[in-house]
């Protein structure tokens, strides 16, 4: 008896093809993927580059004639990819890749070294003006600079905007190096790239061979610190030495002593966090991590008397580029060196605040999300040491979870320690932590969710307490608001409706976040709770008059520091 045989639908066909052609195993399987690999950094290389060739082939056709042959370099980078069959190949292959992108970047980075393409973040202005003036011999902590004019200024809630310089010494030391060196060039600017670039030579060189050209990718063919490194953000400066103290972080004091690698890491994290704030969080999980590993083995004193050498070194080196400061300005010192961490900034950027920014509009309580950001650094710390042998790897994102729950949660905070993602990734694995010391919790599931949710319902209740709090001022806007056209002038009728004394400081707002205060013309400088009264407002300039957009919403912020509000009110429909 003949049985009928099922055909294989197409799908069914195609998806066996590719299993059979696709599908290599073993060692043809590393080749295959690291094949992949150097194909998407080839493929990454594109990225901005025709940015790079439009900005100098009129002026410096010379450096747009070493962009083109960056491309061919592309084209005969992805035949090779493409056909190679030897790992070797391929291993020749990405530095070649990683050659040509350091070239495509240095073109790009020609423009913002020279001078010729000016500054424009309110942090590289900073840096520029206190590494020149560092260079000159003045204190950078006693000067101030209200003469730059930044796209996008620092507001504080108190109507003051930041003029000052307000990081660790160490990047301005460097870039006044650097600048008496090279007078004609843009010191700090340079210092920037050269740390860029650094940071991505020692990625490359740690990471296995089949992962390299995530190196050459993440830091270079994504493009995404370009823009960073042209305008100089000191935590850029701050990478290779971030980079350095997270590398195979694990192994440092295995054996009981710190040794030279556990001494260089050591005092690398102390340039880190002499240069930016960021090395500070990172400092905290390591110093976690450490007591966590070497605990079993060197039982509680002997991981005391290490950490004190590790912590001592970094400290030392910290101590060290801050101590000119620190004799003669220590108030000035300590002031800009905390600045960040204590200024009270208006509300900005991508994270969870955006719920009272942009969603409901104002808070009567945002020092709520401050508080929030504490508690969920304390959470994750404690979270960290107890499961240091699941997550000890995500050490270098951890830290940063933070600023999704703060007032400045700007992405730019975190995405800049994408490279320590792969530090991480190439010189850590879970095998590094298996041994760790282990907290005992109970076994069952249910307790262990509870301790969990313990840990962060302190900074969940914070969290909810700052959205949950209703702005504190209503405005009634009495001067017609017409989209399209100029406003110079703003009468309003303003109700504290909570049951403490408000300061407002008004912003007539028609981007993302407060970039200028408007002046108070007529109307009290504080208002009673309770009370009602009129403002008259007007811009801090007369350049600064808002053009209200024809299509895009404009609105009427009012921020206060004591307490910490935020209220606004739409200007168009």
């Amino acid at each position: 008896m003949i049985q009928d045989v099922k055909e294989p639908s197409w799908g069914e066909a195609v998806t066996a093809r590719l299993e059979r052609v696709s599908s290599p195993a073993g060692p043809d399987l590393v080749l295959w993927l690291h094949r992949g690999l150097s194909l998407a950094a080839v493929m990454g290389l594109v990225v901005n580059t025709r940015s790079f060739w439009n900005a100098h082939v009129l002026t410096r056709p010379w450096l747009a004639l070493l962009i083109t042959g960056c491309y061919l370099a592309m084209l005969v980078f992805a035949v090779i990819t493409l056909c190679a069959a030897h790992r070797r190949t391929l291993a020749r292959l990405d530095i070649g890749v990683l050659v040509t992108a350091i070239t495509i970047k240095s073109v790009g980075a020609w423009g913002g070294v020279a001078g010729l393409k000016k500054l424009t973040v309110d942090e590289g202005m900073l840096m520029d003006a206190a590494a020149r003036g560092l260079a000159d011999g003045r204190n950078p902590y006693t000067a101030t600079w209200k003469g730059i004019e930044p796209g996008l200024p620092t507001q504080l809630m108190d109507g003051r905007t930041v003029f000052d310089f307000g990081y660790p010494p160490l990047g301005v030391e460097i870039g006044a190096v650097v600048q008496k060196i090279f007078p004609n060039l843009v010191g700090i600017v340079l210092v920037s790239w050269l740390a860029l670039l650094v940071t991505v030579l020692f990625i490359f060189l740690v990471a296995p061979r089949p992962l390299r050209p995530i190196a050459t990718l993440g830091v270079l063919g994504l493009g995404t610190f370009t823009a960073y490194a042209d305008n100089a953000y000191p935590s850029v400066i701050a990478l290779p030495f971030l980079c350095l103290a997270l590398w195979s972080w694990p192994s440092i004091g295995r054996d009981g002593r710190l040794g030279r690698f556990g001494l260089g890491r050591a005092a690398a994290l102390g340039a880190a966090c002499s240069i930016h704030q960021l090395g500070w969080f990172l400092a905290l999980f390591l110093v976690v991590g450490l007591v966590m590993l070497r605990l079993p083995t060197l039982r509680l004193r002997g991981t005391f008397l290490l950490l004190l050498r590790y912590g001592g070194t970094a400290l030392g080196v910290f101590v060290l580029s801050s101590v000119p400061f620190a004799i003669k300005t220590p108030h000035a010192w300590l002031t800009g060196v905390f600045e960040p961490l204590l200024q009270h900034a208006v509300p900005h950027g991508q994270g969870l605040a955006g719920i009272t920014h942009y969603v409901i509009g104002g808070s009567g309580a945002l020092d709520f999300y401050g508080r929030a950001t504490q508690l969920l650094l304390a959470a994750l710390l404690v979270t960290f040491a107890l499961f240091l042998r699941k997550i000890g790897p995500a050490i270098a994102v951890l830290p940063w979870m933070i600023f999704m729950v703060s007032t400045r949660s700007q992405d730019g905070y975190w995405l800049l320690t994408m490279p320590l993602w792969l530090v991480a990734l190439v010189t850590t694995s879970r095998a590094d932590f298996a041994d760790a010391y282990q907290l005992r919790l109970p076994s069952s599931v249910r307790v262990r969710a509870a301790v969990m949710a313990g840990l962060f319902l302190p900074a969940a209740a914070c969290f909810v307490v700052a959205v949950a709090s209703p702005q504190p001022l209503t405005f009634r806007v009495q001067t017609p608001v017409v989209a399209g056209e100029t406003l110079n002038t703003l009468t309003v009728d303003v109700t504290n409706r909570s049951s403490a004394p408000v300061t407002p400081h008004f912003s007539v707002v028609t981007g993302v976040t407060i970039a200028d205060f408007w002046k108070i013309q007529t109307g009290p400088e504080t208002l009673p709770a309770g009370a009602t009264a009129t403002y008259t407002l007007a811009p801090s300039k007369k350049d600064k008059a808002v053009k209200i957009p024809p299509v895009e919403p404009a609105f009427l912020r009012a921020v206060s520091d004591a307490p910490q509000t935020l209220s606004s009110t739409r200007l168009t429909e």
